[in-house]
């Protein structure tokens, strides 16, 4: 699946790697070549999440392949388009993408490149400021149509992913926008719900808003707020008990199953 063997890196290095699971993303190309020496040239010369790249290797296979701090990075040119059912509802359905570019083109593009990561034993939001950084990286080169983001299941714009990744770099402020997709829907009697792709990895229950008189751009705001508290505070919306943003706002919580497919319980908000 991931295209590499981290054995060959970790023996010939004397780095110690963590023991976080495989992160990966996808870069769609329009061609079946990548500027890997290019990219290498950028690497050597970039910090990533403040951490500087080494043991940098090029394989004989391709593969290309480094360390930033306890974490174990390689990029490998995959010689065929990314599976297209995986792709298929998430072009359907982007909201990463500006309207004025048709994003059915990324469905001809001919190769991808798989950027994965494993090793590190840092909290999930570092490590992904790490892989986010490197992609953005390889997002920049010539030849890339699309970067994927399985986690949250977003088809992304490169330019978007590149300068998200800059803006917002930090352990306070993450990229949430790339690594969790909001989804907004409206309901028959004109209530607005919405529910969340992408916090599960991230350490925390998906949240599901059934229906709230909110409008779409308050219930958006509204929600990432919620997500940054729990990504700076932990698990700590517990079931039974009632949130707000104001002394008048009383928000139950709720524990449930989900009602959008997710597994196990979700965080249910009825505001």
């Amino acid at each position: 699946m991931f295209g590499f063997s981290a054995k060959k890196p970790a023996e010939s290095s004397k780095r110690t790697l963590g023991k976080g699971p495989p992160l990966m993303c996808a870069i769609l190309l329009e061609r079946e070549t990548f500027p890997v020496d290019a990219l290498l040239k950028q690497v050597a010369k970039t910090k990533f999440a403040g951490k500087t790249a080494s043991d940098v290797q090029l394989s004989d296979g391709g593969v290309f392949s480094f360390a930033v701090d306890d974490e174990l990075l390689a990029l490998t040119v995959m010689p065929a388009p990314y599976p297209a059912a995986d792709l298929e509802g998430p072009i359907a359905t982007s909201r990463m993408w500006p309207p004025k570019s048709p994003i059915e083109s990324i469905k001809k593009h001919r190769s991808h490149l798989l950027v994965t990561m494993i090793g590190g034993a840092s909290d999930p939001v570092r490590r992904r400021l790490i892989l986010t950084a490197v992609t953005a990286l390889a997002a920049k080169q010539p030849g890339v149509m699309a970067v994927y983001w399985p986690e949250s299941t977003l088809v992304i714009f490169p330019p978007l992913f590149v300068d998200m990744a800059a803006a917002m770099n930090t352990p306070e402020a993450p990229p949430l926008h790339l690594w969790v997709d909001v989804r907004l829907f409206r309901n028959e009697d004109g209530t607005t719900g919405a529910f969340t792709t992408g916090l599960s990895p991230l350490g925390h229950m998906e949240i599901e808003i059934p229906r709230t008189k909110m409008k779409s751009s308050e219930l958006h705001d509204w929600l990432i707020n919620i997500m940054l508290y729990l990504l700076e505070n932990g698990p700590v919306l517990k079931d039974g008990e009632t949130i707000g943003t104001t002394p008048e706002q009383k928000v139950r919580v709720h524990h449930s199953p989900s009602s959008f497919g997710h597994a196990g319980n979700v965080i249910r908000l009825e505001p």
